[in-house]
């Protein structure tokens, strides 16, 4: 009843029997006990209404009544699409008809959705008229107009200088874990590696004062705030929409963040680790400025369920969270609108109660952010392999390998990979990624010929590595003993190009003691080991095995690997400056340890 009031107060024409001015209502109450939950309206313009549709984020788009969950849809474009036209129009169908099912979301929530649709498809929305004031009806006969409605004569252009159609962003991206295939991934190698349930969280929000800032809570609290007009613009070559960044950073932009843009704090020693995260959030902002635009202002903050620095990824997603909230307040792309064009395709479904958001958005889409989180990493790290950040935005589990030397690079999806655990031990010991993956290069450099031979043992790995979790019909035991044994040789090789350490090889040998197989993952040289739990260990065992590697000083996490990669939940409604601040606030306190269900509770989410 409160979405049928609050269509028919804003003038447009509902067709809902709770309505006093509904023309069956009296027949209607005879025979049933209540209104119901189905309401249709009109808007005048069947393109305004296709675009309300499209706009909408609650409601899911199905032509189907039968979840829980609010649905809305367009009869003449869906259901009723294989109709003659005439047949509709003579049978009293209007084409811009617009039918929804209302849930059991909040009404409140449900209404905030369908202003935003509606503002953002071109409709100026008067103040509601008051309740004691009559809905307007037309004389009979005439053809219905909504005359309070101020209704625009295009779409909004994106190339207006204004704030984002949602002012408010949650971004998420997955750390990763790899099984077969680092350092030798860098030059040529196949790599595969998966998505682990640990995250890279950020809420960027719309600015009004001309002014960007970063806060990072988890690097010693680092936080600062640029005017934008004060960055060096002069160094910026932009990207043009369309073009893709190109091999190499650009030095000259480069040098002028690091000589005129990044303030003196991020030169103490304990904000080491923010310095390249501010660099490459920068640089990423600053490049894809597009000339004769208004520059974007925005506060972007950044939380982590991730061990920082510890080769789970963490650098990675943070680089797909820069990436997306970038390319989302320079309006070079939009990760909502692939969605709505996917479910209005897939009109029989909704995804909202089917799949929570995952698999929402396309792969091409998530390819755009992708290509951007690969510049922010290396920004970061250098020379980056791109598997990382390519497993971060893809979520799942690939196969990656990097284009080297004019071979052919690319990925394949592996899949059955959730019902695999592993145990991600975090030796607690810092490395540098960038400097490690210099020195296994230098090593093989040194003795090409065993170089080669170590590169061509660790690419069968993989490839059997690939093989065995792309097979459904191998026996489940023989899949994790060969799984183990490629793990305990994969490791051989990475401890002879120098890539393990102490603390690594100590968790090997605690983790050996109850016959499980470890290795390093990512860089080495410190970092996380990751240790395949066969499905018949014991429970027992595995509380024996955590508490020793406690009391040595690692901090191990048992996990799924596999999931969902990069996730964007746009705020519905136009929040004021103290919800704003009460929000980012929230996020800023929530405890580690509860983030990411605090993150699960905003709702909304859509994944890859």
């Amino acid at each position: 009843m409160m979405v049928a009031t609050f269509l028919d107060r804003h003038g447009f024409k509902v067709f809902y029997p709770g309505l006093k001015d509904h023309p069956g209502k009296g027949t209607h109450d005879r025979l049933a006990s209540g209104p119901g939950a189905v309401l249709s309206f009109v808007t005048g313009d069947k393109a305004l209404s296709e675009r309300i549709v499209g706009a909408t984020r609650l409601w899911g788009i199905s032509v189907s009544f039968g979840a829980v969950n609010s649905l809305i849809s367009m009869p003449c474009a869906m259901s009723h699409a294989s109709i003659d036209p005439a047949v509709r129009a003579a049978r009293g169908l209007p084409e811009d008809l617009i039918r929804l099912c209302v849930g059991i979301e909040d009404p409140e929530d449900l209404i905030d959705d369908l202003e935003n649709a509606i503002m953002e498809a071109g409709v100026t929305l008067p103040s509601p008229l008051p309740s004691i004031t009559e809905p307007y009806t037309p004389i009979h006969g005439e053809p219905w107009s909504p005359p309070p409605l101020i209704v625009s004569n295009r779409r909004l252009s994106i190339d207006e200088p204004r704030k984002p159609t949602h002012s408010h962003w949650f971004i998420s991206a997955p750390g990763k874990v790899i099984l077969f295939g680092e350092h030798a991934v860098v030059h040529g190698v196949t790599a595969i590696g998966a998505s682990v349930d640990l995250r890279c969280y950020a809420l960027a929000s719309h600015r009004d004062d001309g002014e960007i800032s970063l806060h990072l809570p988890d690097l010693n609290n680092w936080e600062h705030s640029w005017d934008i007009e004060s960055l060096p613009w002069d160094a910026v070559t932009p990207t043009r929409v369309g073009e893709d960044h190109g091999p190499l950073l650009d030095p000259r932009l480069m040098d002028a963040i690091a000589t005129r843009a990044l303030p003196d704090s991020v030169h103490l020693p304990q904000y080491a680790r923010a310095k390249a995260a501010v660099t490459a959030f920068l640089y990423v902002y600053m490049i894809l400025r597009q000339d004769g635009k208004p520059k974007p202002s925005f506060s972007f903050v950044t939380r982590s369920t991730l061990p920082i620095g510890a080769g789970l990824g963490s650098s990675a997603s943070y680089s797909a969270c820069v990436a997306a909230v970038n390319l989302i307040f320079a309006k070079r792309t939009s990760l909502t609108e692939p969605v709505r064009k996917r479910l209005n395709s897939e009109a029989a479904i909704s995804y909202t109660v089917k799949h929570d958001g995952r698999r929402a958005i396309p792969n091409e889409v998530a390819e755009e952010v992708n290509k951007w989180a690969f510049i922010a990493e290396k920004v970061m790290h250098g020379n980056p392999s791109g598997v990382d950040n390519t497993v971060s935005v893809h979520g799942g589990a690939i196969a990656y390998k990097r284009a080297v030397n004019g071979s052919k690079g690319g990925m394949d999806g592996l899949h059955g990979f959730r019902s695999v655990k592993f145990l991600l031990t975090d030796s607690k010991v810092p490395r540098d990624t960038k400097r490690l993956v210099a020195n296994v290069g230098i090593r093989l450099k040194e003795d090409p010929t065993r170089g080669a031979d170590v590169l061509d043992a660790i690419q069968a790995i993989s490839i059997e590595g690939f093989r065995c979790l792309s097979d459904p019909e191998i026996p489940r035991e023989t899949l994790l003993s060969g799984l183990s044994k490629l793990i305990r040789q994969n490791h051989a090789f990475l401890k002879e190009l120098g890539a393990s350490h102490i603390s690594l090889e100590e968790i090997c040998e605690l983790t050996d003691e109850f016959g499980l197989c470890t290795k390093l993952t990512g860089a080495g040289g410190g970092g996380c080991a990751v240790t395949l739990i066969p499905d018949d260990f014991y429970d027992d065992s595995l509380r024996i095995l955590t508490d020793k590697l406690v009391e040595a000083g690692y901090q191990p996490y048992l996990t799924t690997v596999g999931g969902s990669g990069l996730g964007v939940n746009p705020v519905v409604g136009n929040p004021t400056p103290l919800e704003k601040e009460e929000l980012k606030e929230a996020f800023i306190k929530e405890p580690r340890m509860n983030l990411a269900k605090w993150a699960e509770q905003q709702g909304g989410w859509l994944y890859v």
